[in-house]
């Protein structure tokens, strides 16, 4: 068996977890980054690595962060992976499962309408609409870029003027504003990783502030 890793850096913690893990189950594996690919329509290999045919070679792909990129650069990791999956390879995880994830609200929604509770947010592109769910949600809310991770970009706006200058910039730059109400945690969470229906591994993170990410200070702990 073979196993490819598309990382940005095989030797961050996560590609290094990954490959130690498959070592000590005897799985060869292969790691690189999207920009290394070339994919061909009308003639053959469809994707492939320097003289690396992917669907020749791998049993399985899994996928770290399709990474930072342009609009085009994106869709086209996408196209490719979807066009792999179609011609057979197993990919992990699924190209609909990470446009899906990707989207804050696109999962949220999702979450929601299979009947999981979920913090009152609103959506929108329109700062005066903003500005009225700004109240609606009670004048205390997290407003997040609708792609990213770790925290960045995440603030907590509790003064209507404040957000009222946040919105503004935010469409300036032809962004979406996204405000979640503040939901009181005793600065700490709860982390699952759901494989199928059951939890695999869970983690409480506690932090010195609202933000319980661990990229910005929180501690893990064993749950």
């Amino acid at each position: 068996m073979k196993i490819g890793i598309v990382t940005r850096n095989r030797n961050s913690w996560s590609s290094i977890q990954l490959r130690e893990a498959l070592t000590r189950h005897g799985i060869t594996h292969v790691c690189f980054t999207f920009p290394q690919l070339v994919a061909r329509v009308g003639y053959k290999p469809p994707v492939n690595l320097g003289n690396f045919n992917l669907l020749k070679e791998l049993d399985a792909l899994i996928i770290r962060p399709i990474g930072r990129g342009s609009l085009e650069e994106i869709v086209f990791r996408m196209d490719m992976l979807y066009r792999l999956q179609r011609l057979g390879l197993y990919i992990i995880n699924p190209p609909e499962a990470i446009e899906h994830c990707v989207d804050k609200y696109d999962i949220l929604a999702i979450l929601e309408e299979n009947g999981i509770p979920v913090p009152k947010t609103a959506v929108t592109e329109n700062v005066e609409d903003a500005l009225k769910a700004f109240k609606e949600l009670g004048g205390d809310v997290v407003v997040k870029p609708l792609f990213g991770s770790r925290g960045i970009g995440s603030t907590r706006v509790t003064d209507a003027n404040v957000a009222s200058t946040v919105f503004k910039a935010i469409t300036f730059y032809h962004g979406v504003i996204y405000l979640q109400e503040f939901v009181q945690h005793g600065f700490s969470d709860i982390r699952a990783l759901v494989v199928g229906n059951r939890v695999v591994a869970a983690m409480r993170r506690v932090a010195n502030s609202w933000k319980t990410n661990y990229s910005q200070g929180a501690k893990p702990q064993p749950i």
